[in-house]
């Protein structure tokens, strides 16, 4: 990577966007770009997900999707995952779940944990598979297993446990189980969100439609049991 006194991961991935003054963003968009123009993997990706998210410039999903491929070529994980989200979701191509399927394949193979729980997603709607909800449980909690909860994807895949705890997925979980990795994924979300993050807004209509579930399910399940300790003095 070209010799930089600007540390672009950091900003990129751990500064508040909100934040950010037109001149951060400024040094950001040119120490990315010089990176990228360096052919630097990493960089390639990063200057891809400028243009992808529209931070910094203005969006252009065919100009992400160009650099993306540069650094898929150059063994870069995350521009793989990026490529593969170009045609999973068509940003300005067809939408091609095979072509998605096999570059996230690729990348989990790398050990990219959003390419596991891509392919989680895939297995649980039927994209390119059969639909398989066990192995859509297995790929998010080998993906959840390589990350910690600092990592913005952390909120995402826990929500996706909880939707499949809750839809008795796994005969040894709960309920309660699922509330939990539910209320993991809310609280997550909204600290994202405080921070800017561009996505974590998509998930919390599904995790909160989630958790009135979980909460409706755990009142009733409850609600015929003997609630004989009270305190003094309080209403029952």
């Amino acid at each position: 990577m070209p010799t930089t006194d600007y540390d672009f991961h950091a900003h990129f991935f751990g500064d508040n966007r909100r934040l950010m003054t037109d001149a951060e963003k400024k040094r950001l968009h040119a120490a990315i770009s010089t990176a990228a123009e360096h052919r630097d993997p990493e960089g390639m990706t990063l200057l891809g997900r400028l243009y992808y998210e529209g931070f910094t410039v203005a969006q252009n999903y065919t100009a992400a999707r160009r650099w993306f491929e540069r650094a898929d070529t150059a063994g870069d994980s995350w521009g793989t995952v990026y490529l593969a989200y170009c045609y999973y979701y068509g940003r300005n191509i067809p939408v091609n779940y095979p072509r998605a399927r096999a570059l996230f394949a690729k990348a989990a193979k790398a050990g990219n944990h959003c390419a596991l729980y891509k392919l989680g997603d895939m297995a649980r709607d039927g994209l390119a598979v059969p639909v398989d909800l066990p192995r859509a449980l297995a790929c998010y909690r080998e993906a959840l297993a390589k990350i910690t909860p600092a990592i913005p994807e952390y909120p995402n895949i826990a929500a996706r446990i909880g939707h499949l705890l809750l839809a008795g997925i796994d005969p040894d979980a709960g309920t309660a189980d699922a509330l939990h990795w539910l209320h993991i994924a809310q609280e997550g979300c909204y600290r994202l969100l405080m921070r800017g993050d561009p996505y974590a807004h998509l998930s919390l209509p599904q995790i909160e439609a989630d958790l009135a579930e979980c909460t409706a399910l755990l009142k009733a399940a409850v609600a015929d049991l003997p609630q004989k300790v009270r305190y003094p003095g309080k209403p029952s």
